[in-house]
């Protein structure tokens, strides 16, 4: 029984290290495949509190070219909305504040482009840049975000803002509604988005409250914000939508959800303004992104910019840099789809291995067949609770090292003999 149980505790704690390692390093590494396959079966047995999103991102990336000049005008960002709009989408959020160069003639016209072609949308979210910083200088810089007058507890925490820093463009405030979609000089270092921010003795809603309630026909006026003393506090969007935040009025990004490239759908600008084009090899070009430009129909539709120098964030589940209207968009998607998931914390899994040990070691007490039998009885019981924990806290357990652990537990009690009968031995 000794050296069994020397054997399972050595290579054991290196099976542990090992899992370890893989989630500190992003969770993207060998066990990746595993993890994903067991979080999706956790989800798809707790459709109860689990959804699908209803969003889908109109990227204006690399691929869609200027009408004019080097840089994106007017006219472009017309045409964008003109592309949505043949949709005749049930709510559109725009996160840009595009900034046009004047020396381009489009831009010098009093031709009000960026007006006419959101008047025939719903009212426009609009997406704009916070400061918590330095007073306004001026009229521009004064916040206009929408007021959230339902809010219950202790509003001192919440993450403030002074003035706007990227404004909307006044032509789109015709049919358009501003909220922050970031706040710069925060002061905040965890991975975080604000939801909710202190603007005076008022609390205002960020571009994802407003975009995720207009989608849901909820009027502000009627969004709850539930403030905690301690703990998390919620933000109530319906009688169906609950967003759990802290005290400053943040949500996690909820790195280990498995939202990630494809849980969404995405359409590309470019794509968009290919549409209506009889030419055969267009036509089969689209072919296979023609179920998400459907979506458009019925989803939030974000617009926002996706281009090279607009890739900045870094999220596990994501190969390369996102931008910010990624970011807003894969939130809008957790908010929806109630995937506020994570994994265990390391004291739960620490406690889970202990757990496991001193079966181990109870196991390697009784004979070869025994010990086997143990083993593939306490994976079974340890998956059951791993899933019932799931169900009721939506904390997944990353399975690599419990399964590791009970592998080597099988190995070793059908290699290594074991006690000759589970009684006591002669004196």
């Amino acid at each position: 029984m000794r050296h069994r149980l020397t054997l399972f505790l050595v290579f054991g704690a290196v099976l542990t290290l090992l899992g370890e390692w893989n989630l500190k390093n992003g969770g993207e590494g060998f066990a990746a495949g595993l993890n994903r396959w067991w979080l999706e079966f956790c989800i798809a047995n707790s459709r109860d509190k689990i959804a699908d999103p209803a969003v889908t991102l109109v990227t204006i990336d690399d691929e869609y070219k200027p009408a004019i000049g080097e840089s994106l005008s007017q006219a472009d960002f017309a045409a964008v909305f003109g592309f949505v709009g043949k949709f005749s989408p049930k709510a559109v959020a725009f996160e840009p504040n595009p900034v046009f160069d004047e020396s381009l003639a489009i831009n010098q016209t009093t031709l009000e482009l960026l007006k006419e072609a959101t008047l025939p949308l719903p009212r426009v979210t609009l997406g704009a840049v916070a400061e918590n910083g330095q007073p306004p200088a001026g009229p521009t810089e004064e916040p206009k975000f929408p007021v959230l007058t339902k809010v219950e507890g202790d509003t001192a925490n919440v993450t403030p803002l002074t003035r706007v820093v990227a404004a909307p463009n006044p032509q789109l405030l015709a049919n358009g509604l501003p909220a922050f979609t970031g706040i710069e000089l925060d002061g905040t270092t965890d991975r975080s988005l604000p939801l909710i921010a202190r603007q005076g003795d008022k609390i205002v809603a960020s571009f994802i409250v407003t975009a995720v309630a207009s989608h849901a026909g909820v009027p502000l006026d009627q969004v709850t914000v539930k403030l905690p003393a301690v703990g998390s506090g919620v933000i109530e969007i319906g009688e169906k939508i609950r967003v759990p935040i802290d005290g400053r009025g943040r949500m996690k990004l909820y790195e280990q959800s498995g939202v990630g490239p494809g849980f969404y759908p995405v359409v590309s600008a470019f794509q968009l303004a290919l549409t209506g084009d009889e030419d055969e090899a267009i036509r089969k070009l689209l072919a296979d992104v023609e179920k998400d430009f459907e979506t458009l129909r019925q989803n939030l539709v974000v617009i926002g910019r996706d281009r090279t120098e607009d890739r900045r964030a870094t999220l596990v589940g994501y190969d390369k840099p996102l931008s910010r209207a990624e970011l807003l968009t894969r939130a809008i998607a957790t908010i929806q789809s109630g995937r506020y998931v994570d994994w265990w914390p390391f004291w739960a899994r620490l406690l889970s291995v202990a757990v496991i040990a001193l079966l181990a070691a109870a196991a390697f007490r009784r004979s070869r067949g025994k010990a086997i039998a143990w083993s593939l009885l306490g994976a079974f019981l340890w998956f059951g609770i791993a899933m019932v924990a799931f169900k009721s806290t939506l904390a997944w357990a990353p399975p690599f090292a419990p399964l590791a652990l009970f592998a080597l537990m099988f190995i070793i009690g059908a290699v290594l003999p074991g006690a000759k009968a589970d009684s006591p031995a002669k004196a």
